[in-house]
């Protein structure tokens, strides 16, 4: 493989580092499985409501991981349009998934670690950092857009908090 790095011969899986690949494999895989699960749902008309995102219910405002969901659901069907429109960074975090999948399957298959340029990146703190960064600021374009339309004023005057706060508990 072009990605792989040389590998030492003699160094294997052993029972803890198996069991973490496992783990980390389901974590890899289970929400492109949901994603198309939820697709099958979906197009036989069944809603799963309460999976909608909790911070826009309450406040009106969206999490930065808004869209997501149908970002993922959109790339299992193959409109990457559609995919980008719900949140741009979904296909990459999607194709991130797949790519650990692949990964850690291989890992396990082969009972050796895979050493491969890209898994240094994930060793580093700047990494994530850089990740958290990237979303808050898409975020904030995402909000100031919502802003700058009246969408997030309107969301917010129906949502619970403003009741609560307006309104009192009654």
């Amino acid at each position: 493989m072009v990605f792989m790095l040389p590998q030492s011969p003699t160094e294997r899986l052993t029972g803890r580092h198996f069991q973490v690949r496992w783990l980390r494999l389901g974590f890899a895989v289970a929400p492109l499985i949901a994603a198309i699960a939820y697709n099958q749902l979906y197009s036989r008309g069944i809603r799963f409501e309460f999976l909608g995102c909790p911070l826009l219910r309450w406040t009106g405002v969206p999490c930065a991981g808004w869209g997501l969901t149908r970002s993922f659901m959109a790339m299992t069907r193959g409109d990457w349009t559609q995919a980008w429109q719900f949140h741009g960074l979904g296909p990459l975090l999607f194709f991130g998934f797949a790519i650990a999948a692949v990964h850690y399957s291989l890992e396990l298959w082969r009972q050796k670690p895979l050493r491969t340029f890209y898994v240094a990146w994930f060793k580093r703190r700047t990494f994530y950092l850089s990740a958290l960064a990237v979303l808050l600021i898409y975020h904030g374009f995402r909000l100031q857009s919502l802003a700058q339309s009246g969408e997030l004023h309107s969301n917010y005057l129906k949502s619970p908090l403003y009741h609560i706060l307006h309104h009192g508990f009654l």
